[in-house]
């Protein structure tokens, strides 16, 4: 039986040996798919957002300038820059109060916090309309409470972009910024108490300035996520004739005026320069991390809050009410009612809504057309990861670089910008005789671009955590590299290539950045379907349809909940 040669793990090793191992017909293969599906749309992008009728210009790029963009780049880094801020100071307040104190039921609050990771921006933003907008209960509470009339506030605008987005990237705050405390060994904290030192000096000069590369990634991730928002830009935004970014970016698409596409493309540049910037700081943050645990054994250390533990846990159980619990009832309640506003009075409920939107054709095609389109990308997206995440456990050098940046950019560019460059690709088509715009097939491949990414993080990470000593033990017992993959290394990998295909089915059930430029009639999607719906003025049915779509992503996190908790004991069981 021949034995097969492991990758050459050099930077300098000789190109021969990659022409003769059993893998580089799979790497070639995945490169040609990437080459497809991520590289070249980016690089006609590039090229559209420099020339005019396939002459290279500067046209694009003046346009730039011009007042309406510089209005629409400073409102996007204004509530970017906002909400960052705020999710900041909340994810760490939220992270210490939770995982550093006695707080009661801090685990049901944490997992409060990070609903809005599961339900999509779109939804959140009309759960937010029917809890706090005009005839809303929170704003029609405080109206009854201290006697006043009229609107109190608005969440159109600014003020509530920012808030909603706030909301959004909280839970990106509090996972970084958590894990942070996680690595901070209990020793650390003993020492500094042993000195004396009172609970708020520790957290004020030993953990705060222990955080800092964990408050610097958490803020980068934020702004990103912020920035490339348009579920709720579109919802409260627009309405309010707020440019911004993604909406500018938007308009321009759909308006298909003369030299439209173009436009939006140099725009797209201008929006993606945050993403390769973030890129970069991503690669010399991991380049620079350590693994090992800061201080020593890593234990929990609670820090007892006496008398402050009821008004604290009160205040936490208040803030989750108002914050998360009661958009969530409030759109529930708004999809029951007979009309928008009318009181949650037992004459005035009905099931009509459910009914229409179970019962209407566009929704039921929207339904199989998610369901298929998130399936495909999920299992395409997690087969591409096994073969990516193996290569890069293997190879040292630029081609890691280069491999890594071709599949996690269209991940870290806003949907928008992709779709747009899936658009320019094949509108019209490359290819004579195929047309994939207006398609489900474009769909499928905006997806799985952009969620490869995503699918790579668990299973890049399960195969970087394997002992090398089992595929050597393989060679040595005379096993092919197939052999090896196949009955020893894919069944430990194999957990978390469940949960890869699950947290990518998770993305793009419902997603709406993609779906925005490339879905239309015959090829609707869920995420855009409820988006439609409440711009069309059908809030009761947008409100129905997003009661379904909450509880179905609740259903599927579970699910990949369980098989998160199953792949730690599968993996514990087998060191």
């Amino acid at each position: 039986m021949q034995v097969s040669k492991p990758l050459p793990k050099h930077p300098a090793a000789r190109p021969l040996r990659w022409l003769r191992h059993p893998l580089t017909p799979w790497l070639v293969g995945v490169g040609l798919v990437l080459s497809f599906t991520n590289l070249y749309p980016l690089l006609e992008l590039g090229w559209r957002a420099v020339t005019v009728d396939g002459v290279v210009s500067t046209e694009n790029l003046r346009w730039l300038a011009s007042a309406r963009v510089r209005t629409a780049l400073g409102h996007s880094l204004f509530v970017s820059g906002a909400a960052t801020l705020f999710s900041l100071a909340g994810g760490l307040l939220l992270a210490l109060l939770t995982a550093r104190t006695d707080v009661m039921l801090g685990r049901t609050v944490q997992l409060a916090f990070l609903l809005p990771l599961v339900v999509p921006p779109q939804v959140l933003a009309i759960a937010w309309l029917q809890w706090a907008g005009p005839v809303g209960y929170l704003q029609g509470g405080v109206r009854a409470l201290l006697g006043l009339s009229g609107r109190l506030w608005s969440l159109y605008g600014p003020g509530g972009v920012i808030f909603l987005l706030t909301l959004f990237v909280l839970p990106i705050a509090f996972l970084t910024l958590a894990a942070g405390l996680q690595r901070i060994g209990r020793e650390v904290e003993e020492a500094a108490s042993l000195d004396g030192a009172s609970t708020s000096a520790i957290w004020a000069y030993i953990l705060l300035p222990l955080l800092r590369p964990h408050l610097s990634a958490a803020a980068l991730l934020c702004f990103l996520g912020a920035l490339g928002n348009f579920g709720i830009p579109a919802l409260l935004a627009i309405p309010a004739r707020y440019s911004t970014l993604p909406t500018l970016l938007y308009q321009e698409v759909v308006a298909f005026s003369s030299g439209g596409l173009g436009r939006a493309a140099a725009l797209a540049l201008l929006f993606g320069l945050p993403a390769l910037l973030a890129l970069w700081v991503q690669a010399r943050l991991l380049g620079r991390s350590e693994s090992r645990p800061l201080g020593g054994e890593v234990e929990t250390v609670r820090t007892p809050l006496k008398g402050w533990r009821w008004p604290l846990s009160l205040l936490l159980w208040l803030l989750t009410l108002l914050l998360i619990v009661g958009p969530l009832f409030a759109m529930s309640a708004t999809a029951l009612l007979r009309a928008y506003g009318l009181p949650l009075l037992p004459e005035n409920l009905t099931l009509e809504h459910f009914h229409f939107i179970l019962t209407l054709d566009r929704a039921q095609r929207a339904a199989w057309h998610s369901l298929l389109l998130a399936s495909g990308a999920a299992l395409l997206g997690a087969c591409l990861a096994v073969v990516i995440g193996y290569a890069l456990s293997q190879l040292q050098g630029r081609i890691i670089g280069v491999l890594r940046l071709v599949v996690e950019l269209p991940y870290a560019l806003p949907g928008l910008i992709f779709a747009l460059a899936l658009i320019l690709v094949w509108l019209p088509s490359p290819l004579p005789g195929v047309s994939l715009y207006g398609t489900l097939w474009l769909l499928l491949l905006a997806y799985l671009g952009r969620f490869l990414a995503f699918a790579l993080q668990p299973i890049g990470a399960a195969w970087r955590q394997l002992d090398p000593n089992l595929e050597e033990a393989a060679r040595i017992d005379g096993a092919t590299l197939f052999q090896t993959l196949r009955f020893v290394l894919l069944p430990l990998v194999a957990p978390s290539v469940l949960a890869a295909v699950l947290l990518v089915f998770l993305q793009a059930f419902a997603e709406l950045t993609l779906s925005a430029l490339l879905a239309g009639s015959g090829t609707e999607t869920l995420g855009w379907l409820v988006f439609g719906l409440e711009q069309g003025g059908y809030t009761n049915e947008a409100a129905a349809l997003g009661v379904l779509l909450v509880l179905a992503l609740l259903g599927v996190a579970g699910l990949a909940t369980l098989t998160r908790w199953w792949t730690q004991k599968h993996a514990s069981q087998t060191l």
